[in-house]
């Protein structure tokens, strides 16, 4: 699985959580057969009614959109990634790392998975910490601990604040750059 991709799209990346979580799944398996118990456990959710409930809304409303294509025979449904417009691919033995290592910090694996994805597909151009937040649909203070995430625990990124001075001689902070490195560090 070293060399293998994993294929995001950059359609996906506005999605909720509970959504964004299931194409992820399809993004490293290609596809996905079992009841909605299993896809819980899956996602280390009480496989309960309430969260029964959560996954069976969220592939109805990716099948609605026509992110994925599902079946159900029984209790058991079938899950197929729809190709989208603009890939996005990571290194599947990066995604593993994100899923198994721990964080020094609270934030969901799939908002630091959907940051690296934004900041992979951006290349290095400017932006503002407040522009993924609206692309992405989650908290400028999110985004912050998210890229705190990928710099510090995993080496993932390296940002750069882009300052100009402003004609009174006074320095004001433009946005940053970001380079998403070709490694992990393994730590």
């Amino acid at each position: 699985m070293e060399n293998k991709k994993a294929i995001f799209y950059r359609e996906w990346l506005p999605l909720p959580k509970e959504q964004f979580r299931i194409l992820l799944l399809l993004a490293r398996f290609g596809s996905f057969s079992g009841n909605l118990s299993d896809l819980c456990r899956y996602f280390s959710l009480d496989p309960q009614y309430k969260n029964r409930e959560g996954v069976r809304n969220a592939i109805e409303a990716l099948t609605e959109t026509e992110f994925i294509e599902s079946s159900k025979k029984g209790r058991t449904y079938n899950l197929k990634l729809i190709p989208k417009e603009e890939e996005i691919n990571l290194p599947c033995s990066w995604i593993e790392a994100f899923l198994s290592k721990p964080f020094s910090v609270s934030v969901s694996k799939e908002v630091m998975i959907k940051v690296l994805l934004w900041l992979t597909d951006r290349g290095i151009s400017l932006f503002t910490n407040e522009i993924i937040a609206a692309e992405l649909k989650v908290s400028v203070s999110t985004i912050c601990v998210a890229k705190r995430v990928l710099k510090e625990d995993f080496e993932a990124i390296i940002t750069k604040k882009i300052s100009r001075k402003n004609s009174m001689g006074e320095f004001w902070t433009e946005g940053q750059i970001a380079n998403v490195v070709a490694w992990l560090n393994d730590n």
